[in-house]
């Protein structure tokens, strides 16, 4: 190859790395988020804050999923309290290298794929609580809401029954 020939393609390359951008070449677009409970075999449904299904499996599990949603996450198991948890976004600080390498084009690109952002809590472990009372099986109602922070906050109400 010509000497000129190969400027041309080290050229090519460090113009190729300013269109990457940092976050996204370091961490990527998905992140590995692992769920469990005791006892373990509980099912688990994980939904984008939207309420769209994107994975389906049961505890212990592990899922990728795209970092630029926030997730609902909820576990189940026959004759125990239903669980219910919040991943939310928080500032991947992986992103602050396109101030040095990436530029404009790399904030933009980690802002659109997503990479930009890490998903918390990475590590899911859920204590099932028996919903049994007294010897008895209770039925709950669990009500749920966003605090302050934007964390899912759940409590679980026994209903009693009605003696007429």
């Amino acid at each position: 190859m010509k000497h000129g020939s190969w400027k041309l393609i080290l050229g090519a390359l460090a113009f190729g790395s300013l269109l990457a951008g940092c976050a996204t070449i370091i961490s990527g677009t998905k992140q590995n988020i692992s769920i469990s409970s005791t006892p373990s075999s509980a099912s688990v449904d994980v939904r984008t804050m939207g309420g769209l299904p994107v994975f389906s499996g049961t505890t212990p599990t592990s899922c990728k999923l795209p970092r630029k949603d926030e997730y609902l996450v909820t576990i189940k198991l026959a004759g125990y309290n239903e669980s219910k948890i919040a991943i939310g976004k928080s500032f991947n600080e992986w992103a602050i290298g396109n101030l040095l390498c990436g530029g404009i084009i790399g904030i933009i690109l980690d802002a659109v794929d997503g990479a930009m952002w890490k998903l918390e809590p990475g590590t899911i472990h859920i204590e099932l609580v028996k919903a049994v009372s007294n010897g008895r099986t209770t039925t709950y109602a669990v009500i749920g809401a966003l605090d302050d922070e934007g964390q899912l906050r759940t409590i679980a109400i026994p209903m009693l029954p009605i003696n007429n």
